[in-house]
């Protein structure tokens, strides 16, 4: 059985024979999700967690051009200090780090533009160029993971993983031979500033270079590096952060089970930060969904306790902390075009006892959500339809 998932549309879209006029197409979700996180950091919410992806693709010079477009109205549905999560942090809101808080996305995670064109049978060559996009740095970005497309929280490991995935003026070179692609990427290193609404720019100051090797029965390696000039608003210095993750996936549309195992490293002039993660997904009978994740990350206890950054005359004090998430999704009658699902996790915790003073000594969280997922294809001349 070939290595296969729910179909994505927009990968069926890019593995199509580019044709002389516009083929676009659309995909996306949407969790309306109760968020209650416990403990004394803790407290209970409504948010919705939402991408829209679109793509447009024709031939173009012996290849294709493709027209990349990925939105979120998480400015709206997420409160601009972030939605609740225990032990996450990263980006700011009025000048404070975010602690416990998970950021809203921009309304442009991606404006990008890819053309790409063989050479032989077994080699091609692609460029992208991006005034919002994803470097070559890290893992697939857990918003189009399919191991992660049931759960509605980011990952406590997200800001050693994956968090480029929203860069700003990117240029990326690859090369693929086989089932083996090299890519290197220039792009401007710092991460999106509190306007949720604009389109950040800067220079070309930072880099990164990204090798992936598409294995057989399903599974998937790479491993990249990238170097980040002044990432964070408020902590000063540069950062290199080395990532590596393998993932695997096997089934079709009924019936799959999708796996991601990542590990990314953040050094700094103060040390290093690691960030550990295992999830997957495993629909079955058609209509059903379990899903997990296990974490440990490196976190601040000082930042932890007081919910902002470190100042730069105290002592580092690092801790691990560790999260196992458990989740099940059950499929509901929905209209043609849509996947519509109800489900709900709960998220178990491991940290020192110091801790307890702002987290409780066993919290516990819990998501309860509806799922709707959505999508449309269209054949020329820009059209859209089913």
């Amino acid at each position: 059985m070939p290595p296969a998932g729910p179909p994505d549309p927009m990968k069926a879209m890019e593995a199509m024979e580019p044709m002389d006029h516009w083929m676009t197409m659309f995909h996306g979700y949407a969790f309306l999700n109760f968020n209650r996180q416990d403990g004394p950091s803790g407290g209970s919410e409504f948010v919705s967690p939402n991408h829209v992806m679109v793509t447009s693709m024709r031939s173009l010079w012996g290849g294709k051009v493709s027209l990349l477009g990925t939105f979120t109205l998480e400015p709206v549905t997420i409160p601009p200090e972030g939605s609740l999560e225990l032990f996450q942090r990263g980006e700011t809101y009025k000048g404070v780090l975010l602690v416990d808080h998970q950021h809203p996305h921009d309304l442009f995670v991606q404006l990008a533009a890819a053309w790409e064109r063989p050479l032989s049978s077994s080699a091609r060559i692609r460029l992208y160029l991006a005034p919002v996009g994803e470097p070559a740095l890290g893992p697939e970005a857990y918003p189009h993971r399919l191991s992660a497309s049931e759960n509605p929280t980011a990952p406590l490991s997200h800001h050693n993983t994956d968090s480029t995935h929203i860069s700003s003026d990117v240029i990326t070179g690859g090369v693929t031979v086989g089932r083996v692609t090299v890519e290197a990427s220039g792009f401007h290193g710092r991460e999106p500033d509190e306007n949720r609404w604009n389109i950040d720019q800067g220079k070309l100051d930072s880099y990164s270079g990204r090798l992936t090797v598409a294995a057989p029965a399903g599974f998937s390696f790479q491993v990249s590096s990238g170097f980040r000039t002044h990432p964070e608003a408020l902590e000063p210095g540069n950062q290199t952060r080395s990532t590596a993750s393998a993932s695997w996936q096997r089934g079709d549309a009924s019936s799959f089970f999708a796996a991601t195992l990542a590990t990314g490293l953040n050094q700094t002039d103060e040390g290093r930060e690691w960030g550990h993660l295992l999830e997957w997904t495993w629909k079955f009978t058609g209509k059903n969904f379990f899903y997990g994740r296990v974490e440990k990350v490196d976190r601040d206890v000082y930042e932890l306790l007081h919910k902002q950054q470190r100042p730069e005359n105290l002592p580092r004090d690092r801790v691990s902390v560790e999260a196992v998430t458990l989740g099940f999704v059950r499929n509901l009658p929905s209209v043609p075009g849509t996947e519509t699902g109800v489900g709900a996790d709960l998220t178990f915790y491991w940290f020192p006892s110091r801790l307890d003073s702002a987290y409780g000594s066993h919290p516990v969280s819990i998501h309860g959500f509806l799922r709707v997922r959505f999508g449309s294809h269209g054949g020329g001349h820009g059209s859209m339809g089913m």
